[in-house]
């Protein structure tokens, strides 16, 4: 009988002494994961972070200026699950826009900060810049256990008043975190359709926990510690935020920002719009912007409109690169030279050097045909016979234009002298990308905004074509009214947004030079309404 307990001591003994040595010790203990994407293409998209800016100068995109809420988790699971995601991203978004550059400005929202500024005299308003639009958005999944897989042991020994338990596991599970942002218009609060960045991840977690304990008399002698391995949670958010701030801007900047995103598709919403400009254009207008691109891509050639031989030359070249059939003024030629502008440096010099064709030359290239020679006999046309001579139509007002250190902005009236009930058709244009807002002030001294207005709501003009307000074909029209006089229309343009308080004028329907000297981009026009 001693023999038969010494064994089972001894036994006993041997058991713990080689659970202890298999276990591993808590404070050492690891476990394998899998190599997933957030740490390989952080840098990846830092670069393209930085590119999207450069883009944006590049293709002559508007200037735009942010601003963005809070942005949060809004499942709530960041503080239930120990900070695994976290719990507000606000500063991850921020850092994102403030280093895109470019045409594009981050403008912080600090309510608390402005104010204070103001009470103490630090600081105005007046100079303060305002947002075009806002971000909104936040984290709206996490799931933590799509695929959870592992193994476990455990032993339990008791003789007498001797207890030995060990305790082992061992697990590896896949996670999910999916972020939303939308843009938001700053002056409406409305929604922009379809401007927007849903992306997602997986992420893999391990955890190694084990526990080993010796009992005596119920006093437990052991130890134990869990060891958890995380994959990149936080580094993933950021990777997800770059990548949402770089779709978000180059939809709204009508951008093929997929071209820096490694395995990226194009983006159909972009496509959409740049095409619905295209058609748009009227023929010389899409001939002139086919030599822009063709510019930017290095081909010499006159941007005017003209579909002539060094166009067309280029067109050849072009195609021949990059594979292109049938080239000419057509979408799938438009495309392809969009789609692949260098982005560079040099580039972007090019694009400060490209000159634009006039309004007047657009005019004239819209009816420009290169001859084309036949070997067939000459014959003479016919006669022309003069019709009668028609009664003289009024005079349009003539144009006026004010040249200025940034800029030239012309503006006239399809005639100068009207009568209630008649319509008045204004016509503009600017020698660069502006924004141009104008007013009309009535022989009482009333003040109306004639542009932008409810239905041309996007006063960032391009350069070189000529705007009309009502535009062709438009749902409504500018009919005179009473009371008779001289009514005064007044526009400003500027790169940057004017808002409606930036307009003064003098008593006299003049513009008031104390108050707007930053807005030196002007042009005036008069009507006599009888």
């Amino acid at each position: 009988m001693k023999t038969l307990k010494l064994l089972h001591r001894f036994c006993l003994i041997f058991a713990f002494i080689l659970i202890s040595a298999c276990g591993l010790n808590p404070q050492t203990a690891d476990t394998d994961l899998n190599v997933t994407l957030p740490e390989a293409k952080v840098t990846v998209y830092s670069k393209a972070v930085r590119k999207i800016g450069l883009m944006s100068n590049i293709y002559g995109a508007p200037p735009l200026r942010l601003m963005a809420k809070d942005i949060v988790d809004n499942t709530g699971t960041s503080v239930a699950t120990s900070a695994e995601i976290p719990r507000d991203i606000t500063e991850m978004v921020k850092s994102t826009l403030n280093g895109i550059g470019g045409n594009i400005t981050f403008i912080p929202y600090e309510p608390d900060f402005m104010q204070n500024t103001v009470i103490t005299g630090y600081t105005e308003y007046e100079h303060k810049l305002v947002p075009d639009v806002v971000v909104t958005g936040g984290i709206t999944e996490f799931d933590r256990g799509l695929v959870t897989k592992g193994d476990s042991f455990e032993a339990d020994i008791e003789y007498k008043e001797y207890g030995i338990e060990f305790a082992d596991q061992n697990k590896a599970s896949l996670a999910s975190v999916t972020l939303d942002f939308n843009l938001i218009d700053f002056q409406t609060f409305a929604g922009i359709p379809r401007v927007q960045a849903i992306n997602g991840i997986k992420l893999h977690k391990g955890v190694k926990e084990d526990s080993l304990g010796f009992t005596i008399k119920s006093a437990t002698f052991g130890a134990k510690g869990s060891i958890k391995k995380v994959q990149g949670r936080h580094a993933a958010v950021r990777l997800l935020v770059e990548i949402s701030m770089i779709q978000i801007i180059g939809r709204q900047q009508k951008l093929p920002y997929w071209r820096l995103l490694p395995g990226a598709k194009k983006d159909d919403v972009v496509i959409d719009q740049v095409l619905t400009d295209f058609y748009d254009q009227n023929p010389a207008g899409k001939v002139a912007d086919i030599q822009s691109l063709l510019y930017l891509h290095g081909y010499t050639l006159q941007v005017n409109g003209t579909n002539d031989s060094a166009t067309r030359a280029a067109l050849q070249q072009f195609a021949s690169k990059k594979g292109v059939s049938n080239p000419g003024i057509n979408e799938a030629t438009y495309l392809a030279l969009f789609e692949n502008v260098p982005i560079e440096l040099m580039t972007l010099s090019r694009r400060k050097t490209m000159g634009q064709p006039s309004p007047d030359q657009l005019a004239t290239a819209a009816n420009y045909s290169e001859p084309e020679y036949s070997p067939a006999a000459y014959s003479p046309p016919p006669p022309v016979v003069a019709p009668p001579p028609a009664a003289p139509a009024p005079a349009p007002a003539p144009a006026a234009v004010v040249q200025a250190d940034t800029g030239e902005l012309k503006l006239w009236t399809n005639k100068s002298d009207f009568r209630i009930g008649e319509q008045l058709q204004i016509n503009f244009s600017v020698d660069q990308p502006m924004y141009v807002r104008i007013v009309v002030i009535n022989s009482e001294g009333h003040i109306s905004t004639l542009f932008p207005n409810v239905y041309q709501s996007d006063n960032y003009i391009k350069p070189n074509k000529v705007y009309q307000v009502p535009p062709l074909n438009a749902d409504f029209t500018l009919d005179i009214g009473a009371p008779s006089g001289t009514d005064k229309i007044r526009a400003v343009a500027s790169k940057n947004p004017i808002p409606s308080e930036a307009m003064h004028f003098t008593t006299s329907g003049d513009f008031d030079e104390a108050k707007m000297a930053r807005l030196n981009i002007r042009a005036a026009s008069n009507i006599v309404i009888r």
